[in-house]
């Protein structure tokens, strides 16, 4: 096969140079111009991707910088398990220095009016939780119809201050109602009794003395009753 450029030399004659033939010369032209049209296109595609793929960048930058921007490290612990339990309230009424609990001291025989007995005993917090305390003294007799003349009354409280018996409350008449464990007996700066601690108490009970003879050969029968509360001073008994 002959090249391309004898064909036309062919077709176009011979002459010095195929430029010089005005057909060959336009198709160089019409073909040379076609040519760069597609180098343009070419280039254009080229560009358009180019400036495409550099948008493209752009934006995943932009993306990689706001998310930079607004992303923080965190991090979450939870504690499980937690336990709260509550304490506990309890005292128990026993003998003076001892943990028996109260019995034998109230035991009194041969008792005449006028007399007065001391009755001693502790209070003692057995609970976990600090208290203040209250208590009062009752009592009835075997025969009931005994009870109304209120013969049997206490007199005097006292505490034990490490030291001696101090006054807590007196009243030669009665002392009736609640006694407080406080300075002056009365609902007002309560004693703490800690957890394990004790309060230790004395009461002197009289028999009052126009006792008559219907009270000969009868038995008395007496209770101690201490309320515990917590220390705050918002808490109500």
């Amino acid at each position: 096969m002959k090249p391309a450029h004898s064909a036309l030399r062919a077709l176009f004659g011979s002459k010095k140079s195929e430029n010089d033939h005005p057909l060959f010369a336009g198709f160089l032209v019409e073909n040379v111009q076609s040519l760069k049209r597609e180098e343009v296109n070419k280039m254009g595609i080229t560009l358009n991707s180019r400036i495409l793929l550099g948008a493209a960048s752009i934006l995943a930058a932009i993306a990689l910088i706001t998310g930079a921007t607004f992303a923080f490290f965190s991090d979450t612990e939870t504690s499980t398990g937690n336990t709260f339990a509550s304490g506990t309230l309890d005292v128990s009424i026993t003998d003076q220095n001892s943990d028996d609990l109260f019995q034998g001291e109230a035991v009194v025989s041969d008792w005449k009016p006028g007399n007065q007995t001391f009755v001693n005993f502790d209070v003692k917090n057995v609970g976990s939780l600090p208290v203040n305390l209250r208590g009062f003294a009752a009592g009835t007799w075997n025969v009931p119809a005994l009870d109304s003349q209120n013969m049997v009354k206490v007199v005097q409280v006292e505490r034990w201050d490490g030291s001696s018996w101090a006054n807590i409350l007196s009243n030669p008449s009665g002392i009736t109602g609640y006694f407080y464990w406080s300075p002056n007996g009365n609902n007002s700066a309560l004693y703490t009794v800690n957890a394990g601690d004790r309060a230790q108490l004395r009461l002197t009970v009289e028999f009052d003395p126009d006792a008559g003879n219907d009270f000969q050969g009868q038995t008395f029968t007496s209770s101690l009753q201490v309320e515990a509360k917590q220390i705050n001073d918002s808490t109500s008994w």
